[in-house]
Parts: C-alpha cells; sequence; structure tokens
C-alpha cells in the first residue's frame, strides 16, 4: 500500500514538473546526446564549484572541454541503447514511446513479467483509476502504480523508473522484474497515463 502511494506522488510529481531533483536521470540534449548534468556535477567537483547544477552551462562545459578532457557525461551505472527517431519524424506515438520505455528498462536488467498484474481487470481495472481505493481489497496482485509518460521525454522517464526500481522500496532488495500498460491518452496532462507493477 505504501509503495503504491509513493509511486504515485512520484508519478505525479514528475508530470508536473516537481522541482525535486532525482540523482542519476539523464536526459537529451537539444543536439541528441544524453546527458546528465547531475552526474556530471558531482562527478567533477570543480564544475560543481563553478556552475552549480546549471544543465545548459555543464553541457556546454562538456561539449567544449570536457569530453576532450575524458570526463564522462553519463554514470555506468546504466546501459544506455540506441533510442530511434520518431516514425513521423516530429513526435512519438503511445506505442512507440512504450517502446522506448520498455527497450530501456529490459535493457538495464529488468524483466517483464505479465504475472505481476494478479486480477487486475476483474477488480481495480474495471473501475476508474482515481478510485482505485474502493477496489483494493479484491485486488490479489502484486504491488503496483499509476503513472504518466511524457511521449517527448520518455528516457527521462525510464532512467527515472530504474532508480525507482534500484530503491524499492529502501530494504536494500532492488526490484527486478516489472508489468506496465497503457491506461490511455491523457489530453489534460498531455501524457499517457500507465500502471506498472
Amino acid at each position: 500500500m505504501k509503495k503504491k502511494l509513493v509511486m504515485m506522488v512520484l508519478a505525479i510529481g514528475m508530470a508536473l514538473g516537481s522541482a525535486v531533483t532525482v540523482y542519476a536521470t539523464p536526459a537529451r540534449m537539444a543536439d541528441g546526446v544524453l546527458f546528465d548534468s547531475d552526474y556530471y556535477a558531482e562527478t567533477y567537483p570543480d564544475l560543481m564549484l563553478a556552475y552549480g547544477r546549471d544543465r545548459k552551462a555543464l553541457y556546454e562545459h562538456y561539449v567544449n572541454c570536457g569530453k576532450a578532457e575524458g570526463r564522462l557525461a553519463l554514470p555506468s551505472t546504466f546501459v544506455y541503447p540506441e533510442v530511434p527517431a520518431p516514425a513521423n519524424g516530429v513526435s512519438y506515438t503511445m506505442e512507440e514511446a512504450f517502446a522506448i520505455y520498455r527497450n530501456i528498462i529490459e535493457s538495464n536488467g529488468i524483466t517483464w513479467d505479465p504475472s505481476l498484474k494478479g486480477n487486475w481487470s476483474e477488480t481495480i481495472g474495471q473501475h476508474d483509476i482515481f478510485e482505485w481505493y474502493k477496489y483494493d481489497s479484491e485486488y490479489n496482485g502484486g504491488g503496483w502504480g499509476t503513472g504518466f509518460l511524457d511521449p517527448q521525454n520518455i528516457e527521462f522517464n525510464a532512467y527515472n523508473e530504474l532508480e525507482a526500481f534500484a530503491f524499492d522500496d529502501g530494504t536494500g532488495n532492488p526490484t527486478t522484474s516489472y508489468y506496465a500498460e497503457i491506461l490511455g491518452w491523457d489530453e489534460d496532462m498531455g501524457m499517457i497515463m500507465f500502471v506498472g507493477w
């Protein structure tokens, strides 16, 4: 129950652009390079002193000096698979974004396991997702949480999720399997609404 609430709060916070900084969550820069400004600043204290956490300034340093100096743009914590461009050349469809999300998660050793879903379709899944608490007592699956995936920032979403999987519930037992499915498009948020276990 506690995990569900935490996941829901984190997902909503991400979607609303929370000011909370999550360590080791890379972002795709305008020129297509994947860059983790938090990692870069924290790994190289001289840069933290000079630029703080200013992503733009840190990335400019990386491009102009850091790469030639052998400084790393990303931690070795994750595997970073290549991400294809959107088929239409402009933006990802829900299916494309979800496929990228899954590829990143699974490339990092997390196994797809549909059995985690339990009897979701017959219980909670039959009702409005925002009223899950009314039907939770009938559900016999694993822990779950709802969230949003931004098709234009899908890599951030996936690497942020990997951080959560590594933390799990704080007991030192990281998540090694997951299942997720798309619930639909949220017009108000302009994002994919999904549920994951």
